[in-house]
């Protein structure tokens, strides 16, 4: 399932703290964008619409959920990143990055000590 931009920032928002209204919705994502009410209404509805979020009625209000894991996006939007532009390996954008001098001392201190420890895993 892919997500948008516009939907990573409200997702980004049910992750930090749910359930929230969408009053509660709409006042958290305009201190970071410039965005009109009606827009973050439509962004929440299409995620309700993907069933990335769920909504249950309390009164007037429905609360939203985020119903996918952070960490299920990242892998989706790692795979498809791999996938476009590396040819579905991961050695090219590290090679990318490091060209790029993307990569500081502690990243790669990082990164070799997961190598060591996937290497010892196995």
């Amino acid at each position: 399932m892919k997500v948008a931009n516009t939907e990573l920032t409200i997702l980004n928002i049910l992750w930090k703290e749910s359930p929230l209204t969408i009053g509660q919705i709409i006042s958290r994502a305009q201190q970071t964008t410039d965005w009109h009410d009606n827009t973050i209404k439509t962004i929440v509805t299409r995620l309700f619409k993907k069933e990335l979020v769920s909504r249950i009625k309390d009164g007037k209000q429905f609360f939203y959920t985020p119903v996918i894991e952070k960490s299920q996006v990242i892998n989706q939007a790692s795979e498809s990143l791999l996938g476009r532009f590396f040819d579905g390996k991961l050695s090219p954008l590290i090679a990318h990055f490091a060209q790029n001098k993307k990569l500081d001392n502690d990243d790669i201190e990082e990164i070799e000590a997961i190598l060591k420890q996937m290497k010892h895993d196995d």
